[in-house]
C-alpha cells in the first residue's frame, strides 16, 4: 500500500515506519524539516507547514492510507495560553487540512486521538460507547474537536479511524521522563498514587495502527490501552522492581501543580479506561496485558 504518514518522526511514528517498510509498504513523511525526516527514516520526506501551508500535491501522489499522527507534545513545559493554542491547533488544522486535501484513491484515513477525551476522575470505567458532555474539559475538547475533524472524511469508501491511545511505554515518551528519577532510586507515586494509569507497550500501540490501516472492519473510535489498567501506585511499585530500585518518595500533587500548572493533570488525573472494541469486535491479541511482563521485556537488557 501507498501510505502517508505525518508526525513520523515522534515516538509512535519512528517504530510504525519501521514496521510498515518490514511489509513492504511505500512510506512517504510529511514534516516540518523534510530532509531531517529522510535522512532519519530512510524515506521519502515532503516539507510541511501546517499553520501556513496546504498539504503538498506531489505528498498526495496515489495515496491509498494516511496516518496522522501530528501533535505537540503535551508534556513539554507549562500550559499557558499560547501554549495551548499550539497544543490545539497542531492537531485540529492539520487534519482539518488534511482531510481537505482527500486524494480520490483514499481508502482509509488513520488518525490519532488520546485517553483525554474520558473525565479523568474517580473509578468509573470508560468504553468507546461514552457520550462526550457539552461542557469540556481542555484535553477532551482536544479530543474531541480532533476526533471530529478527522471524521469529515467519512464519504464513499473513505474509512476514518481514531486512536484513542493511553500511556505509551517504549523508549521514549513517559518512560524517557521517569528513568532518570527512577535509576536515582527517588521514584513514586504521583499525588495519593489511586488514579487510574491507562498504559499499553509500544509493540501493542502499533500492532494497533498497522491493523486499523489494512483491516476494512475498523472504523471509528478505539480505545488503544492494555486490558489491565493499573493504579498510580501499583506502576510505580512495578517500575521500581523491573530496575532493581526503590520506589517509595511520592511527588505531592501541589509541587506538581506548581511546577507545571495545569499541564499537571497528565500525572494527576485518573483514566479508567478499556480496550472494549479491541477486545470483542476485532478480537485484538496483546502481546503485552500485563504491566510486570510489559516492563521485563523493555528492561531485558538493564
Amino acid at each position: 500500500m501507498n501510505i502517508l504518514i505525518t508526525g513520523a518522526t515522534g515516538f509512535i511514528g519512528r517504530h510504525l515506519v519501521r514496521r510498515l517498510q518490514r511489509d513492504h509498504h511505500t512510506i512517504t513523511v510529511l514534516s516540518r524539516n523534510g530532509k531531517h525526516a529522510s535522512q532519519m527514516l530512510g524515506v521519502p520526506a515532503f516539507d510541511w507547514d501546517y499553520v501556513t501551508q496546504d498539504v503538498p500535491a506531489e505528498a498526495l501522489q496515489d495515496c491509498q492510507i494516511i496516518i496522522n499522527l501530528m501533535g505537540e507534545n503535551l508534556g513539554d513545559g507549562r500550559w499557558t495560553e499560547a501554549r495551548k493554542h499550539e497544543i490545539y491547533a497542531s492537531r485540529i488544522l492539520s487534519t482539518r487540512k488534511l482531510v481537505a486535501a482527500t486524494p480520490d484513491r483514499l481508502q482509509a484515513f488513520i488518525c490519532g486521538s488520546a485517553i483525554g477525551i474520558y473525565p479523568g476522575i474517580g473509578d468509573d470505567l470508560y468504553d468507546e460507547s461514552y457520550a462526550v458532555p457539552e461542557q469540556l474539559s481542555f484535553m477532551q475538547t482536544i479530543c474531541h474537536d480532533w476526533e471530529s475533524e478527522a471524521a469529515r472524511i467519512e464519504h464513499g469508501s473513505v474509512r476514518r479511524v481514531s486512536i484513542r491511545t493511553g500511556v505509551v511505554l517504549g523508549n521514549g515518551g513517559m518512560l524517557q521522563k521517569l528513568l532518570p528519577i527512577f535509576k536515582s532510586g527517588l521514584g513514586g507515586p504521583v499525588g495519593n498514587g489511586k488514579q487510574w494509569l491507562p498504559w499499553i507497550h509500544i509493540d501493542d500501540i502499533i500492532s494497533i495502527y498497522h491493523e486499523a490501516a489494512l483491516d476494512t472492519r475498523y472504523q471509528g473510535a478505539i480505545n488503544a490501552v492494555s486490558p489491565n489498567p493499573v493504579r498510580y501506585r501499583e506502576f510505580s511499585t512495578k517500575l521500581g522492581e523491573a530496575l532493581h530500585r526503590p520506589s517509595f518518595f511520592p511527588t505531592p500533587a501541589f509541587i506538581l501543580k506548581l511546577a507545571l500548572g495545569e499541564a499537571a493533570a497528565l500525572a494527576l488525573n485518573s483514566y479508567h479506561v478499556t480496550p472494549k472494541r479491541l477486545l470483542e469486535e476485532y478480537d485484538f491479541k496483546f502481546k503485552f496485558d500485563n504491566l510486570s511482563a510489559a516492563l521485563a521485556d523493555l528492561f531485558a537488557e538493564s
